[in-house]
């Protein structure tokens, strides 16, 4: 059977199984984690081919996978899978804390089965329509992960959420029937088809193509978390389970990112790169500046890395907006750098909340003699999303600032600089208040997690440096690859 239409497949029925099991904790953890494991062997072998040979597709490419679409598919495999095996303690401690059911540990399971198979059809879908259709998929299925608990203020946020990405994405829609429009009758071969569209978008009208552009920002900036519609996703994030959290910032927003790139490069290759590059420069800026200023503020440690996933789609944007080779890959880059520390910072906060029974970090204090394997963690992930040398994130912020410098685009340069420095001391100071700090709040569970509770954390830890410090040649050939095809 083809490995695509395995992609199509695998993860749905595995969600339907899963509804279907007995309420058995034992049974249905053991489950989600061999069922998390196969899907994430399949997603793999899937990149591993477009590495081997290039471009996939099957139902006369109405489905197919490009070295740009792998990049995010290996995103959903390895950080979904990592996140997945955690979820599994984290609905344990919930189950036995009496904050859920075993109903609806089993639901969440499951859904988290639906939320990839959603996921991954956003990525292969060539048929601009049908991608569009199923990012708005993917809120269905994860607005349910988001308010499992079923209480007032994660039913609240999970509303919001639906609410706003649903309306953000009427506008992506707009965009959508538009750049058809344009094309149809325009171009060779089928008009809905991103392939085709890229190919000719020479031949499209450039006018029509700067309109599709503004609305597909607009729509899926919203669903990405780019400033101003970027509302629902501190609310979402605070009140969402830790695992929840973990692949809506570290998987879900770099999907909707794609379907923004992908409408980036058919625009550019349509009307040039120096409109599309405008217009991320002025979104990455006022996304960096406007978290910057909320983070600074904020005490919560959840939503503290909710206001961080913006102002790394931020940075994602004003890479774009840079542009250039470099520019480009180094905001493919920081896709995959901000996946792993995104995923690790939230899950961290799981730990978190178990040891203090808060969200607060003005009432922690002295987690490195409490927790220290789970402050190392914390603080690798807050090394990362700031920069720290040795970590991911920054080879990509550092690649953003050479582009810049190639450019001779120095005043970018110093406004990049200034808001990741503003970020830098936000964020150091809440670390060192939770981690060194007094202990100012009741530390609930006065000991660290099991080495087995905390495998997943540590597999993403060892991710964060891995590609801090070396360079994977697959992955550098897959951004080489894709931004070739972006600069056509």
């Amino acid at each position: 059977m083809d490995i695509l239409l395995l992609i199509l497949i695998v993860p749905f029925v595995f969600g339907i199984l899963m509804f279907l099991m007995p309420l058995n904790f034992k049974l249905l953890k053991n489950l989600h984690i061999f069922l998390s494991l196969i899907v994430s062997v399949v997603l793999l072998t899937a990149v591993g081919k477009v590495v081997d040979g290039g471009e996939l597709h099957i139902f006369h490419q109405f489905i197919f996978l490009d070295s740009l679409g792998a990049i995010f598919l290996s995103l959903i495999a390895i950080t979904g899978l990592l996140v997945n095996i955690y979820a599994t303690t984290y609905m344990k401690w919930e189950l036995e804390e009496g904050h859920i059911t075993l109903k609806e540990v089993k639901n969440y399971f499951a859904l988290s089965f639906i939320f990839t198979w959603t996921m991954a059809l956003s990525v292969l879908c060539n048929n601009i329509a049908f991608m569009w259709a199923a990012i708005e998929a993917t809120t269905l299925a994860s607005v349910f992960l988001v308010a499992v608990k079923k209480d007032k203020k994660s039913t609240e946020s999970g509303y919001k959420y639906i609410v706003l990405c649903s309306i953000g994405l009427a506008f992506a829609l707009y965009a959508t029937i538009l750049l058809y429009s344009a094309a149809n009758g325009n171009i060779d071969g089928e008009a809905m088809l991103y392939t085709n569209l890229l190919a000719n978008a020479a031949n499209l009208d450039p006018m029509a193509l700067k309109l599709v552009f503004i609305f597909a920002l607009i729509g899926f900036g919203t669903k990405a978390g780019l400033a101003p519609t970027h509302t629902w996703l501190p609310d979402v994030h605070a009140e969402g389970p830790a695992p929840t959290s973990a692949l809506l910032s570290g998987v879900l927003l770099k999907c909707a990112m794609l379907g923004l790139i992908r409408y980036y490069a058919v625009v550019a290759n349509g009307v040039g790169f120096d409109f599309v590059q405008t217009v991320m420069i002025i979104s990455g800026t006022l996304t960096l500046f406007i978290s910057a200023f909320f983070l600074i503020r904020q005490h919560n440690v959840k939503r503290m890395f909710a206001y961080h996933s913006v102002a790394h789609m931020g940075v994602i944007a004003f890479g774009l907006g840079v542009g250039g080779a470099i520019g480009l890959f180094a905001a493919l880059f920081h896709c995959a750098a901000h996946s792993f520390t995104k995923a690790l910072a939230f899950c961290s906060t799981g730990n978190i909340a178990r040891i203090y029974g808060t969200k607060d970090m003005t009432k922690m204090g002295g987690m490195i003699r409490i927790a220290p394997i789970t402050a190392v963690l914390f603080g690798i992930a807050i090394c990362s999303l700031v920069g720290v040398p040795g970590f991911a994130i920054f080879v990509s912020e550092f690649l953003i600032f050479k582009a810049a410098a190639i450019g001779g685009q120095y005043i970018l340069m110093g406004i990049f600089a200034v808001a990741l420095a503003i970020i830098f001391i936000a964020d150091f100071s809440h670390f060192f208040l939770a981690t060194f700090g007094k202990v100012e709040g009741e530390v609930v569970h006065n000991s660290e997690m099991k080495l087995s509770e905390n495998l997943p954390l540590l597999g993403l830890a060892i991710l964060i440096v891995a590609f801090g410090v070396w360079q994977f040649d697959s992955f550098t050939f897959l951004l080489d690859e894709s931004v070739k095809s972006i600069m056509k």
